[in-house]
């Protein structure tokens, strides 16, 4: 059967003690610790009622696409004599009325065709099979039929299960341009195995191969074309083996048909990077800078907010840039990113909202883990809540998170975050690297740094008038004021009068002195809070005129001594 519409099913109960049936909210006395939750045990709250869960090929039937242009350019006089009407039926169908969805489809094909092409060759098929993505989803790696059949490939998921994709509440492998089209490309193989004719397979990959095969005993024949004048094929299946036709003879020769002009998309150029499983995806995106969009949009089979937390590592798609950042900061993924989610037992009084800024999350969040419909709890008695910033000795399943541990987490998130906005706000300099965001352009950016265009341009080897890919990094040009002063500090004779260097003999070195402030939270001790921002508990304590010991009051702005 297809694919349950992806909606959070409800959350069903753990396999701790059941709550008894006279209370399904804890009573506010009742403080029971929040536990972190395994893979597995997450899956049961975030699932429910899901479905059961290459190698080189033989060359197959080539001849059959390598000559089809030119058979249909025959007309009745060709090999499609029997469904020449329909192919030319078409043909005029995308060049009129589905003019500018099929130019849609044309210039998206640029994406993907090339890839494709490629896998579909080193399954022996012929590459013009390529074409079948086209006509099922215009090579839409988010369309969704009717059917429920997803992705580029249009695949139901019992066939994708079949031939080796991924189908759960995480992530759609259907969704996956490269998987997928490695699925299917297995899928026609097999067709051509039973069929031995493409004009069947391909209509056995739309209709089924049980339908065709009924059909050919029926019939006593295996030519589609006289198949079609029979009334047991339904009509999409009739339309199918002409539309796909058609379509292949417009994308091999555009200009002959009109679609000259069309802007083709470049092709995908993305790079593979193993990140942990439960990846926060916006927290990613801030480490690489990158929008999260772009993220999605490398990875349109992640159907949640993180990678899929049921498997321990996740192979992510970036950009080449976002991929060698990604490589550098590995560890602040793995810290700033990585998600354990946490069991909550609802205390009476408590919110959606509440629980989110608790837990720094947000609400939409909490109702797509819980299958909540609305914004209020009502009777929920159990939660499912992500976090970040734990220590992995704190994130190992069955272990009680206190307040104090979930107090402490925060205070390294925020450091961390602390960093990277001092990091952010320095002006990038000659030689730095900064990143490419939605709707920049070379002179907006040579704006925004102070430099040429023909500078920032060659520097990085692009005409003024290239356009950027998101997530890029470009290098910023030094100055031509600040080239001439070094050029003239190069210059000076070495025995030369003026001022004194900071950095001459006897001078103290320069250490800028910054602070940071904190405001205290309950449970808060200074010890905690010096080790957390890497400072001694005397130095926290005499900058703020308290006691080493002193117990801290909620509420309370500490300043913290900070050397860079």
């Amino acid at each position: 059967m297809p694919a349950q519409n992806p909606q959070a099913p409800a959350a069903v109960p753990s396999r701790l003690p059941a709550v008894p049936t006279t209370s399904f909210v804890a009573p506010p006395s009742e403080k029971v610790p929040d536990r972190v939750l395994s893979p597995g045990e997450v899956d049961l709250q975030v699932t429910k009622n899901l479905e059961d869960v290459p190698e080189e090929g033989e060359g197959m039937g080539e001849d059959f696409f390598a000559t089809a242009s030119m058979e249909v350019e025959k007309g009745k006089g060709g090999v499609f004599s029997g469904i020449t009407s329909p192919i030319e039926k078409f043909i005029r169908y995308f060049q009129t009325g589905g003019r500018k969805r099929f130019e849609l489809y044309l210039s998206r094909s640029g994406k993907y065709v090339g890839m494709m092409q490629k896998i579909l060759v080193r399954y022996g098929l012929p590459e013009d099979l390529v074409y079948v993505a086209l006509i099922e989803s215009g090579f839409s790696p988010k369309a969704y039929s009717v059917a429920k059949a997803a992705g580029p490939w249009q695949f139901i998921s019992a066939t994708g299960r079949r031939y080796g994709l991924r189908i759960d509440w995480w992530a759609d492998e259907r969704r996956d341009a490269e998987k997928s089209t490695h699925a299917a490309a297995s899928y026609l193989r097999d067709l051509y195995g039973m069929f031995e004719s493409w004009p069947l397979a391909t209509a056995a990959y739309n209709a089924g191969e049980g339908k065709i095969q009924r059909a050919v005993t029926r019939y006593k024949s295996d030519d589609f074309s006289e198949l079609i004048r029979h009334r047991y094929l339904k009509q999409e299946t009739k339309d199918y083996v002409p539309k796909m036709l058609a379509a292949l003879t417009i994308a091999k020769d555009p200009e002959k048909y009109g679609f000259g002009d069309v802007a083709y998309e470049a092709p995908l150029d993305l790079r593979t990077v193993t990140v942990p499983g439960g990846t926060d995806l916006a927290a990613a995106a801030r480490v690489l800078e990158v929008p999260v969009e772009a993220i999605r949009d490398w990875n349109p089979e992640l159907r949640r907010f993180c990678t899929p937390p049921n498997r321990e590592r996740y192979d992510l798609r970036l950009s080449d840039d976002a991929a060698r950042l990604a490589e550098e900061r590995m560890e602040e993924i793995r810290t700033q990113a990585k998600i354990t989610f946490l069991q909550h037992n609802v205390r009476r009084g408590e919110t959606l909202q509440a629980l989110a800024d608790r837990y720094q999350t947000t609400v939409p969040v909490l109702k797509e883990l819980n299958g909540l419909k609305r914004d209020s709890l009502g009777r929920t008695a159990r939660l499912v809540i992500p976090v970040t910033g734990l220590m992995e000795t704190e994130a190992v399943p069955g272990t009680e998170v206190s307040p104090d541990h979930l107090t402490m987490a925060h205070m390294r998130t925020e450091e961390r975050s602390r960093r990277a906005r001092i990091k952010e706000g320095r002006r990038p300099g000659p030689g730095d690297g900064v990143a490419v965001r939605k709707g920049d352009t070379l002179a907006r950016l040579a704006k925004r740094h102070g430099v040429p265009v023909k500078d920032l341009a060659s520097a990085n080897g692009l005409k003024t008038g290239s356009k950027l890919k998101v997530g890029a990094r470009l290098v910023l040009p030094e100055s031509a004021g600040a080239a001439e002063s070094r050029t003239a500090r190069t210059a000076a004779p070495k025995g030369s009068v003026g001022t004194k260097s900071s950095a001459s003999a006897g001078a103290a070195p320069d250490v800028r002195k910054r602070t940071a402030r904190y405001k205290v939270h309950k449970g808060d001790t200074l010890d905690q809070i010096a080790r957390v921002y890497g400072v001694t508990v005397d130095r926290l304590a005499g900058r703020n005129r308290l006691k080493k010991d002193q117990p801290l009051r909620q509420g309370v702005v500490l300043v913290i001594p900070l050397e860079s």
